[in-house]
């Protein structure tokens, strides 16, 4: 059974219904994307294409995590079911967890579900089987009440409530005003993610925490800077000798040594450390200590990225299999539209050519079908702007293009010549010469046709 569905709403503001794909099971074993959705409060937040009012669907809601031996569910007491109908409910919810389940993984807990009165209940059990106590809960919480109170003044109070709020404003606060923007904004709360972003270059600005994160960032650009201006010193002709002594200039300087390995990770490969080894055995004394240390941080440094890279790897392949696993496919992309970016797609191309060497036709269909539907999808969901660019760079002609800048320029501001011009720089920088060109040249002339104002 799909962990999906399709449900007719009718929307609040406008009356009209429409149809939203609503996500009652949580299986963050099938699907470990699914948490963060669920915690952050995306899941089932639905935008109608009406009026564009968003919404939290209350639905019933089933949550498993194989892991932490974890069955919760939640029926929402506005519902007000006859018991009957809530135990036949929570069995069939039950039932779309553990159906799937081979016989021999099954454990007793799936035979016992925890009922949640509320979803903040919900959340707090997750929480605490995390390890993230009733006490930093409350103190998380405490910082989100602060960030309310700062949003209901103006901005003009802001340095006065700075003074009163001091002790709540941390990394962890900074962490979490993102967060917050970054959510607001995937649920269409367009203005309080404004809202947020311009607290948080407030802060930036105006606290000695702020001030710490601007001066540590300039720090890390830096160096960063000058390790990839070093290494472009090397030319094209760079040899493993020439590189090795650039490590080695490194000896003890941590900052330099994580900057080389996020810019040219490939380079530490394995001839890499097997020299590296050999100077060791080389060296003696003071000089064999610190080559020992270097090797052993190098190490680390490039597992840590692996893993990191590994992981990202992971997640877009789960996304993927949770997809093509689905009934509905266009169900399963809607709500995992913030999971699928470039290493999404590019995991989903590897699969399809891998599909087509080996001769798997109904694989090949299957993986089509999701590339197809996710394109006509983000096409769907990307910004005004970026569908206006999209149908100018697909006109048959200069003509055609100019006259769909005629018929609706006007509707957009400024920003749109801004965006033009910075996709046809991407462009040129990706080695798209005549696409960056022909942007260019449409950029000039929607110059004349936008609007004052976006």
């Amino acid at each position: 059974m799909s962990q999906v569905a399709r449900s007719t709403l009718t929307c609040p503001r406008c009356q009209q219904p429409f149809t939203a794909v609503i996500e009652q099971v949580v299986d963050v074993g099938q699907d470990p994307q699914a948490k963060a959705r669920f915690l952050s409060g995306r899941l089932n937040q639905v935008t109608c294409p009406n009026c564009g009012f968003t919404m939290a669907v209350g639905t019933p809601l089933v949550y498993h995590d194989p892991a932490k031996e974890l069955l919760l569910i939640y029926v929402p007491m506005e519902l007000n079911l006859p018991t009957n109908e809530r135990e036949r409910l929570i069995g069939d919810l039950t039932r779309r967890v553990t159906q799937n389940i081979p016989q021999g993984q099954f454990k007793g807990y799936l035979l016992q579900p925890r009922q949640a009165l509320t979803l903040p209940g919900m959340i707090d059990t997750i929480l605490e089987a995390d390890g993230i106590t009733a006490e930093i809960r409350e103190a998380q919480r405490e910082k989100m009440r602060v960030m309310e109170m700062f949003l209901q003044v103006s901005p003009d109070q802001w340095p006065q409530m700075v003074a009163e709020q001091d002790a709540h404003i941390d990394q962890e606060f900074f962490q979490m005003l993102l967060a917050t923007a970054e959510s607001a904004a995937e649920s269409g709360h367009g203005g309080m993610a404004e809202g947020l972003v311009a607290l948080y270059n407030f802060l930036l600005q105006n606290t000695a925490v702020g001030q710490s994160m601007m001066d540590a960032a300039a720090e890390q650009e830096a160096i960063v800077q000058e390790v990839a201006e070093q290494l472009q010193s090397l030319g094209d002709q760079i040899t493993r000798e020439s590189f090795m002594d650039l490590v080695l200039s490194y000896v003890g300087d941590e900052e330099h040594l994580q900057a080389l390995v996020g810019l040219i990770r490939p380079a530490m490969d394995y001839g890499f450390f097997q020299e590296l080894t050999e100077r060791v055995e080389r060296a003696d004394g003071e000089e064999r200590e610190q080559l020992i240390d270097l090797r052993e941080r190098l190490l680390e440094l490039t597992s840590v990225l692996d893993q990191q890279t590994q992981a990202v790897l992971q997640r877009a392949a789960n996304t993927l299999r949770v997809i093509l696993n689905s009934e509905d496919i266009d169900a399963a992309i809607r709500p995992r539209l913030d999971e699928i970016d470039d290493t999404f797609l590019a995991v989903l191309q590897a699969n399809l050519q891998a599909a087509q060497q080996r001769g798997d036709k109904e694989t090949v269909e299957r993986l089509a079908q999701v590339l197809q539907r996710t394109m006509e999808i983000l096409r769907e969901n990307a910004p005004a702007e970026i569908r206006f660019i999209n149908d100018l760079m697909s006109a048959p002609s200069e003509a055609e293009a100019h006259g769909l800048i005629d018929a609706r320029g006007a509707q957009f501001g400024p920003e749109l010549i801004q965006l033009m011009d910075a996709i046809a720089q991407d462009l040129e920088d990706n080695g798209q010469d005549d696409n960056a060109a022909r942007l260019r040249s449409l950029s000039r002339y929607a110059a004349g046709h936008v609007g004052s104002t976006p």
